[in-house]
C-alpha cells in the first residue's frame, strides 16, 4: 500500500513537472497574455472604484452638450480655447492640460493661433499635447515629433505626447512615461503634469533604480520623485500600469460649453446661462443672482443669510466653496463618440453596464496613479515561473494519492484560494501575480493525474476481472475492482448483519411441481427477494436452492447494516403477500418464508483455496442467524432477530420478545425477538398482541402457568390467531403436569437446527 502511494506520487510529480515546463514555455512566448489581461480587468471590477474625493483633477470635455450649445461644431475656433483658458484661470484653476493637439494652423481664422498663444502666455499654467508620428518608407520606419505650433511653443509652455498605449485586445491598461526619439526622450502629457505638480519648471533628466523606478532628481539635488516602471515579459518598460480608480465619469466632468459660458460668450439661447459668472470674482452679475444659481441648497441658504447681514466677505467665501475649479487641475479633451477618442478600459463592462471611457479621462487615471504613487507592481517573471512549478507539484502530490473526486475538490479549493489570494494581493498591496498560468497548471496536473489513475485502475480492474470474474458475484467483483487491496485470503474482522431465509415446506412444494415449474417458481420468488436485499445495500452471499444468505455491512462498510437487514426482511414479507397469491394462482402452491437476522463480529474475506475462493462471512454470529431462521418453526413466527441486531436497530424497528433460546451446540441461552414492523408502523392489533404476550411470558418465566395461559389467550383473541401464544400455552400445560427443575430460568433448548 505504501509503495503504491509512493509510486503514484512519483508519477504524479513527474507529470506535473512536465506540464509546469510546458506552461512556463507558453508563458514565455505570450500564450496566456490576452487571458491574463482579462484576469487583470476582472480584479479591477472585483475591487470596484476607489475614492477620488482627495483628487484635484477635473475634466472639461467636448461632449454632446457642447455640440448642442455651441454655434460651431467639430473644429472649434482657437478663440474658444483661449476663452476657456482665461475663464478657468479667472475662477482659480491651478493647471490646465490639453488632450487636444494644436499641431496645425487655424485655417478658418489665422489670428486664432495668436489669440490662443496670448492666453497661454498670459496665464502660464498650460501643458500642450503633441505626438510622435511614424511613417514607413523604403522598408524603414521613421519617427519624428509632431509638436504644437511654433507660435504656441514660443509661449514657454511644456508639451507632452499622448501617452496611452493599447494592448493587443484594444484595451488601455498602460501609460507611457516617455517616448524615445533619436538620442532623447519626450515625456507624456501625464508625466508633464506630474513634474509640474512636483515643482519642476522644466522636464527633468531621470535615473533608473535597481528596484524598477524612474527617479527624477530635483535641481537642488536634495530631493527626488519617482515613478514605478511596469515590469513586462521582457523586463521593465518605460510605462506604468494605470491603476484605474473606477469606470467612466469617476472624476468630476464639466461640459466645455459650460466653461466657455460667461457674460461675453454667447451660446444658443436655451443653453446660455452664463454659468462661469457664478464663480468669477469680478462677475458682472450681482450676488443675488449668483447665489440663486448655486446648485447646493445649504450653501445657497448660508449665502443669502450672509447677504442679508451685508457680510460680502462671507458671501465671497461661500461662493468660493461652491467653485469646482478652485485650485484644481483641468484636463481638456473630448468625450463625444463622433470624435472617436473613447477607449476600452478594465471597467468597460462594470455592473452590467458597458461604457467606453473618454481618452482624456484615461489621462486622469494615469495622472492620479502617478500623483498618489498608487502603482500596480507585477512580480518578476522568475517568481511567476516558480509559482507555476510549486503549485503544479503540490496539486500532483495530493491528486495522485487521493480519489479523483477528492482531488477535484482539492484542485477547486486550490484554484479558489489562488484566485482570491491574487485578488487580495491586487486590492490590498497593488501586486499583480499571474493568475491564468497557475490555474492552467492546476487543471492540467489534475486532469493528467486523473487520466493516469484511470488508466492504471482500468489495467488493475482488467487483471482482477480476468482472475476472478467466474468465481465472484458482480457486486463483490466491482468492489474489489475499486479496492484491489481489500481482498485477502486471511480475511478481516468486520461488524455485520446476516440474513437467512428459507421457504417453509419446500420439499413438499418441490415434489408437487415438475422441474420446469419448480424453476419458474423459484425465479419468481428469488428475483424480487434479491432485488429487495440489493435495495438495502445487501450482498447476496449465496443461494442454496430456495434458501438465501445475504450479508449487510460487508464487503462495503455500512454503520446502518442492522436496520437495513431488518427492513429488507419486512419488505420481503410484504412483497410475499402479493407474490403468494400470484404463485398460488399460477402454480397451485403456497409460499411462506421464514427468516433469521443476526448481527455481530464476523470474519469477512475471500474464503477458499488460492485457485478457487468466494467472498463470504464466517463466525458465530453467522451460525446464529442461520439457527434463528430455522427456529421460527418452533414458534410459528416468520422473522426472528437476535439481541445485538435489536441493540443496533432499536430506533428503526418494532419487535416482541420471543424466548430465551439455547440453540443446538450451545449452552448459554440467548434472547430472541420476533420482528413485527418498521418503527412507528405497527398496527394497534399488533401492539395489543405484543402487550398481552410480553406480560404472559413474564408470568411464564415466573412459573405462573394459569395466569400466563390467560394472557396468551387474550393475545390470541385480538385477531383470532397468534402462533407464538399457542406455543407457550402448550408449554404451560406441559409444565403444569411436569414442572421444570429448580435451575430452570425460562430457557428453551433446541434439539434441532
Amino acid at each position: 500500500m505504501k509503495k503504491d502511494v509512493i509510486r503514484k506520487a512519483a508519477w504524479g510529480t513527474l507529470i506535473a513537472l512536465l506540464f509546469s515546463i510546458v506552461v512556463s514555455i507558453l508563458l514565455i512566448f505570450g500564450f496566456f497574455r490576452d487571458f491574463e489581461l482579462k484576469s487583470l480587468d476582472f480584479r479591477f471590477r472585483w475591487r470596484g472604484p476607489l475614492d477620488v474625493s482627495h483628487s484635484d483633477l477635473v475634466i472639461v470635455a467636448i461632449d454632446q452638450q457642447t455640440f448642442t450649445a455651441c454655434r460651431d461644431r467639430y473644429t472649434y475656433p482657437r478663440e474658444y480655447y483661449a476663452t476657456l483658458i482665461d475663464n478657468l484661470n479667472e475662477v482659480g484653476i491651478r493647471r490646465i492640460m490639453f488632450d487636444i493637439q494644436f499641431t496645425e494652423p487655424d485655417i478658418k481664422n489665422p489670428l486664432g493661433d495668436s489669440i490662443l498663444a496670448d492666453a497661454i502666455y498670459r496665464n502660464g499654467n498650460v501643458i500642450l499635447a503633441g505626438k510622435i508620428d511614424r511613417v514607413q518608407a523604403g522598408g524603414e520606419i521613421y519617427a519624428y515629433p509632431n509638436e504644437p505650433l511654433p507660435i504656441l511653443m514660443g509661449t514657454g509652455s511644456e508639451w507632452g505626447v499622448v501617452g496611452e498605449l493599447q494592448d493587443p485586445d484594444g484595451f488601455m491598461r498602460r501609460y507611457s512615461i516617455f517616448e524615445a526619439y533619436q538620442s532623447k526622450y519626450i515625456y507624456s502629457l501625464g508625466s508633464e503634469v506630474f513634474f509640474a505638480e512636483n515643482g519642476f519648471t522644466t522636464s527633468p533628466e531621470y535615473k533608473f533604480s535597481d528596484d524598477g523606478y524612474f527617479v527624477f532628481p530635483k535641481s537642488d539635488g536634495d530631493e527626488s520623485v519617482k515613478l514605478q516602471a511596469h515590469r513586462g515579459s521582457q523586463g521593465y518598460e518605460q510605462t506604468i500600469l494605470i491603476n484605474y480608480y473606477g469606470p467612466a465619469r469617476t472624476f468630476p466632468t464639466f461640459s466645455l460649453s459650460a466653461v466657455l459660458d460667461d457674460a461675453d460668450f454667447d451660446l444658443k439661447d436655451e443653453e446660455d446661462t452664463d454659468y462661469m459668472e457664478l464663480f468669477k470674482a469680478n462677475s458682472v452679475y450681482p450676488f443675488e443672482l449668483r447665489i440663486a444659481l448655486l446648485p447646493d441648497s445649504v450653501l445657497q441658504a448660508e449665502a443669502f443669510m450672509a447677504l442679508a447681514m451685508e457680510d460680502t466677505a462671507a458671501v465671497e467665501k461661500i461662493l468660493d466653496l461652491a467653485n469646482p475649479f478652485r485650485d484644481k487641475i483641468a484636463l481638456i479633451g473630448v468625450s463625444i463618440d463622433e470624435l472617436h477618442d473613447n477607449k476600452y478600459t478594465p471597467y468597460y463592462n462594470y455592473g452590467g453596464v458597458r461604457m467606453l471611457m473618454p481618452g482624456v479621462e484615461t489621462h486622469a487615471h494615469a495622472i492620479q496613479t502617478m500623483l498618489d504613487g498608487n502603482f500596480i507592481r507585477a512580480i518578476p517573471f522568475y517568481q511567476n515561473i516558480s509559482i507555476i512549478f510549486i503549485i503544479g507539484i503540490l496539486t500532483a502530490l495530493v491528486v495522485s494519492i487521493v480519489k479523483p473526486v477528492f482531488g477535484g475538490v482539492f484542485s477547486l479549493v486550490l484554484i479558489a484560494g489562488y484566485v482570491f489570494g491574487s485578488i487580495w494581493l491586487f486590492i490590498e498591496k497593488s501586486i499583480w501575480i499571474q493568475m491564468i498560468p497557475a490555474i492552467s497548471v492546476i487543471l492540467l496536473s489534475y486532469i493528467s493525474n486523473v487520466v493516469y489513475q484511470f488508466l492504471s485502475e482500468q489495467k488493475e480492474k482488467k487483471k482482477i476481472r480476468g482472475m476472478f470474474q467466474t468465481y465472484m458475484s458482480p457486486k463483490v467483483l466491482k468492489y474489489l475492482e475499486d479496492h484491489p487491496d481489500a481482498f485477502s485470503l486471511s480475511g478481516e474482522k468486520r461488524d455485520a448483519t446476516m440474513f437467512f431465509s428459507d421457504v417453509a415446506g419446500f420439499t413438499t412444494i418441490s415434489e408437487s411441481l415438475s422441474a420446469e415449474e419448480l424453476s419458474v417458481v423459484l425465479n419468481k420468488y428469488l428475483s424480487p427477494m434479491t432485488d429487495i436485499c440489493m435495495q438495502y445495500d445487501g450482498y447476496v452471499d449465496k443461494y442454496e436452492g430456495d434458501a438465501i444468505m445475504c450479508d449487510f455491512g460487508v464487503p462495503m462498510e455500512d454503520p446502518e447494516h442492522a436496520w437495513k437487514a431488518c427492513w429488507a426482511a419486512i419488505d420481503q414479507q410484504d412483497r410475499l403477500v402479493e407474490l403468494r397469491k400470484e404463485i398460488k394462482k399460477d402454480h397451485g402452491v403456497d409460499i411462506y418464508v421464514r427468516m433469521g437476522v443476526n448481527s455481530g463480529v464476523v470474519s469477512a474475506g475471500n474464503m477458499g483455496s488460492a485457485q478457487r475462493f468466494q467472498y463470504t462471512v464466517m463466525g458465530d454470529a453467522v451460525n446464529q442467524a442461520s439457527r434463528f431462521e430455522g427456529a421460527n418453526k418452533q414458534y410459528g413466527s416468520y422473522i426472528m432477530v437476535g439481541a445485538e441486531t435489536l441493540n443496533q436497530a432499536s430506533d428503526k424497528i418494532e419487535v416482541r420478545i420471543l424466548d430465551k433460546l439455547v440453540v443446538k451446540g450451545k449452552l448459554i441461552p440467548i434472547t430472541v425477538y420476533e420482528l413485527m414492523a418498521k418503527k412507528g408502523e405497527m398496527t394497534s392489533e399488533q401492539a395489543l398482541i405484543r402487550t398481552h404476550f410480553t406480560n404472559g411470558i413474564e408470568l411464564y418465566w415466573n412459573r405462573q402457568w394459569d395466569e400466563a395461559i390467560e394472557l396468551f389467550n387474550q393475545a390470541i383473541a385480538v385477531t383470532g390467531d397468534d402462533p407464538p401464544s399457542k406455543v407457550f400455552i402448550g408449554r404451560c400445560e406441559i409444565f403444569k403436569e411436569n414442572p421444570p427443575g429448580d435451575n430452570w430460568q425460562g430457557e428453551f433448548v433446541m434439539t434441532t437446527k
